[in-house]
């Protein structure tokens, strides 16, 4: 027959039991959630955004970032005074794509073309562009602000180099062992 003090024991060897099981399953839950591209840039490469000077190949910036991470491109159009959001995905072997291209009207220089696959959400019009890229040439803008939204983090270009001056925008591969 066992007494009080032996339920009590019962019961902490039961939470701990439940605790242990739960906090397994957590784990095997997280473990299993890493696609292919994810685990494989944890373990056999490292991938960097980079921000490169267009006159000097001097590095402005690094960011680490994987395969399929999305990174952004927002600036206001100069002439009509447009938002534009482009929308980058990383790939594999140091190329990226644009996705989309998101402004809020046809302003000017704005994709309107009905070869285009073009939608609505809300008050935006998105253009699916899926152009490739190895690097992405771009001058910094004397009138607007540029921002490079990478991992939750703003990056004003006007900060890495003088209005006016070419950088490139690009993706390195680090490979592991070699």
């Amino acid at each position: 027959m066992l007494n009080k003090g032996g339920f009590k024991r019962v019961r902490e060897v039961n939470a701990s039991l439940t605790l242990n099981f739960l906090i397994s399953l957590l784990f095997i839950i997280s473990f299993c959630s890493f696609n292919s591209d994810t685990f494989a840039c944890y373990a056999e490469n490292s991938y960097y955004l980079e921000i490169i000077h267009g006159n000097s190949q001097e590095k402005l910036l690094s960011v680490k970032v994987c395969p399929q991470d999305h990174f952004y491109l927002e600036y206001t159009n100069s002439r009509d005074l447009n938002q534009v959001i482009d929308v980058f995905i990383v790939g594999t072997d140091g190329e990226f794509y644009l996705v989309e291209e998101r402004y809020p009207w046809y302003g000017v220089g704005q994709e309107y073309h009905t070869s285009k696959n073009i939608s609505y959400e809300g008050q935006w019009v998105v253009v699916e562009v899926n152009q490739k890229y190895e690097k992405f040439p771009l001058r910094v803008a004397y009138t607007v602000e540029q921002f490079l939204k990478v991992n939750s983090k703003e990056y004003l270009l006007s900060c890495f180099a003088k209005r006016g001056e070419h950088i490139d925008i690009r993706i390195s591969v680090k490979k592991r062992g070699g």
